[in-house]
């Protein structure tokens, strides 16, 4: 069944566009935009390609580049994130039965219409997002949409994996929220996982305003609460679902930033040509040999 709920006001905000925050500056446009929509399809197709290949090729090459791990570990923001994602995860597993209590009681029919809220929602926001960034020709807008589709489905097939490897049973399969490795299929939740995805790409591209980010990730909430009251799913559950999605579109995020760094490097469908040194630079240095640079 397709479930659709688009509210007025997540509505309102993609619609106008994001308000420039204090000490921020406005986004920059696009220097070069599509003279069609047909052409921004084009080019946006492009962009989710030659993003797709070099984020795989990033993660595969990622143990190569163990000096960008020694800075992260000396960065302070490294520890808040890490200790905040493990105080969220602690604390729900710790709330386990105190919210299965709470909302184990709920109606099928309110459980089901809090899943369908967030699904239609959550949804319209990031279509939102891509159709605002077709109207007014902001390619930032359309890119981090497709990146947060892209968040939302690697991040569903890495709950797959997290499931078999886990396997904890549901509460309507066992009273104990300590059932890990008997075959279930509960942590973490599969539905809840994309929406956060999602969520997180709109709330980024609107720097996390509390305007957009707390409506967002309310209504990404609201399926979990859904599926804690059709008994399908602990709290820890939901939480580790949210990390999970956040933390892959955001992850996406970074890398595609850091893509576009090298646009020169090997493409699907190339999109600038290599530097050329000067003529003045290359006069200036012998050649030596043959030199094969790759960046990834």
């Amino acid at each position: 069944m397709l479930r659709v709920f688009s509210p007025l006001a997540i509505m309102a905000i993609l619609l106008t566009g994001p308000a420039a925050s204090a000490g921020s500056a406005p986004a920059a446009p696009s220097k070069f935009v599509s003279s069609s929509v047909g052409g921004e399809f084009t080019s946006d197709f492009k962009y989710l390609a030659n993003n797709f290949e070099a984020d795989g090729e990033s993660i595969v090459t990622a143990p190569l580049h163990l000096d960008a791990a020694g800075a992260m570990l000396t960065n302070p923001r490294f520890y808040l994130v890490a200790a905040g994602a493990g105080a969220a995860f602690g604390g729900s597993f710790a709330l386990d039965q105190t919210m299965r209590s709470h909302l184990g009681s709920m109606g099928s029919s309110t459980a089901d219409l809090f899943q369908n809220v967030s699904y239609g929602s959550v949804s319209a926001a990031t279509a939102l997002l891509y159709g605002y960034g077709l109207y007014s020709g902001d390619s930032r807008a359309r890119q981090y949409a497709l990146t947060a589709g892209e968040g939302a489905g690697i991040a569903t097939l890495v709950d797959i994996g997290i499931k078999s490897a886990f396997g904890r049973l549901r509460p309507s399969q066992s009273g104990s929220h300590t059932a890990f490795f008997h075959g279930g299929r509960s942590f973490v939740s599969g539905d809840v996982t994309p929406m956060f995805a999602l969520a997180a790409g709109v709330s980024e591209y609107y720097d996390n305003e509390w305007y957009v980010s707390i409506p967002i990730y309310s209504l990404a909430l609201l399926d979990g609460f859904g599926r804690m009251g059709n008994n399908a799913h602990w709290f820890s559950d939901v939480v580790g679902a949210a990390l999970l999605g956040v933390g892959t579109t955001e992850l996406f995020l970074y890398l595609h930033r850091q893509h576009e760094k090298h646009p020169w490097r090997f493409r699907i469908f190339p999109a600038a040509p290599p530097p050329v040194p000067s003529k003045a630079s290359a006069q200036s240095v012998a050649p030596t040999g043959i030199r094969l640079a790759f960046y990834w």
